[in-house]
């Protein structure tokens, strides 16, 4: 097979046309299509390409081709690795500054041909990538000078199905939430966010930055799973998470999704975003300090909201038959909620999938060690 070097100078990567954005999709359902078959997987692309989050240029369709191979007989050109950008709205507040509304672009459905793997074709489109969002950045006027990759902790905490007999009553139950209740959720989420950012504490680093975790991301995940249960179960999922309340009228919610696999072991229900308003671990890197005890009434009060809510999901799990309740990055007071149902629960450390990376553009340039990634949850992958 004549390919050329991952260094050759003719390698471009392009926006793909309609018919490549196809067959890209099409080479990538070996890798992704999960319990769908190819024609139901490119069915559920083209359903998520007209959400709220990706329609009107939302999302963008890369390829990487070679310009000096000769075209095909129908004009197409041989794809060498291909991925996905969806925009996203992010904040960021730089050394103690009022944060900053800014765009960024989420990575997804990185894929290389099987037949052209090992070859270096994939990380060429990632250096090549890179290159095209500073543009866009810059021509935003975001950012304007850059910072490489940037992998941060990926873990997560796993609590098994259970069914709504076992439920304890030594704290409220969680209220269920539906498809209505989210876009409230959202704003004041965003609102409590931006209020956070704004504060001035001593223990941030520098740089904080954080996704947005507004409702059309959310739904962009609720119309996946939604999809996926019709195609494979005929069923709607109502439940979309669950809310609880502490004493002092804050509210506690999360908010989830299913997630289909091809078996039992990877159908999972995953805790999107987990929101406890007025928690003091807010901006913190996750899991520093974790004790078996709260320290005041307050606290212990968050707790139990915060473990309502969570075997709310559990509920919702057993109901689905998923395998687990997945809550990425917890902060300490989530990890004792979650220990408060089940005091085996591990906190497991990912190193092969679901790798958290950031690249970012701004000035001044920070160290590695300065930029704190805020709400590093699972509503950010895409």
């Amino acid at each position: 097979m004549d390919l050329p070097e991952s260094s050759a100078p003719t390698l471009r990567l392009v926006q793909a046309t309609e018919s490549e954005m196809i067959e890209s999709s099409t080479l990538g359902s070996i890798s992704w299509k999960g319990p769908l078959d190819t024609n139901q997987y490119l069915q559920r692309e083209a359903h998520l390409r007209n959400q709220d989050l990706t329609r009107d240029g939302g999302i963008t369709y890369w390829i990487l081709v070679d310009t000096a191979a000769a075209p095909s007989p129908n004009d197409s050109r041989r794809i060498l690795a291909s991925c996905e950008t969806i925009r996203k709205r992010a904040l960021i507040s730089r050394f103690g500054a009022a944060p900053k509304e800014i765009i960024c672009h989420g990575i997804g459905s990185v894929h290389c041909n099987p037949e052209y793997r090992g070859r270096g074709f994939g990380r060429r489109m990632m250096v090549e990538l890179a290159k095209i969002l500073d543009t866009w950045q810059q021509k935003e006027g975001d950012f304007y000078a850059r910072l490489g990759w940037k992998t941060y902790p990926s873990k997560h905490i796993a609590l098994a199905p259970k069914s709504s007999h076992e439920r304890k009553i030594s704290f409220p139950k969680g209220v269920i939430l539906t498809s209505e209740d989210v876009d409230g959720l959202c704003r004041t989420d965003e609102a409590n966010l931006r209020y956070e950012m704004a504060k001035s504490d001593p223990r941030a680093s520098d740089v904080r930055v954080a996704l947005i975790p507004d409702a059309a991301t959310i739904k962009w995940h609720h119309s996946r799973e939604e999809f996926l249960a019709k195609v494979l179960f005929d069923r709607r999922p109502k439940a979309k998470g669950a809310v609880a309340e502490v004493p002092n009228g804050r509210k506690i919610w999360c908010i989830w999704t299913r997630t289909f696999g091809k078996n039992r072991d990877e159908n999972v229900l995953n805790i999107l975003r987990l929101s406890v308003e007025g928690e003091e671990t807010f901006g913190q890197p996750a899991l520093n300090k974790i004790t078996d005890n709260v320290r005041n009434h307050a606290q212990q009060a968050q707790v139990d909201a915060i473990a309502a809510v969570l075997e709310a999901a559990q509920f919702e799990a057993s109901d689905w038959g998923m395998s687990s309740v997945q809550l990425w990055n917890p902060s300490p007071l989530l990890v004792l909620a979650a220990r408060h149902l089940d005091h085996s629960a591990e906190i497991v450390d990912r190193h092969e999938e679901c790798l958290p990376s950031l690249r970012w553009h701004g000035l001044p340039e920070p160290n590695d060690s300065t930029i704190d990634w805020l709400l590093n949850e699972k509503f950010g992958w895409c």
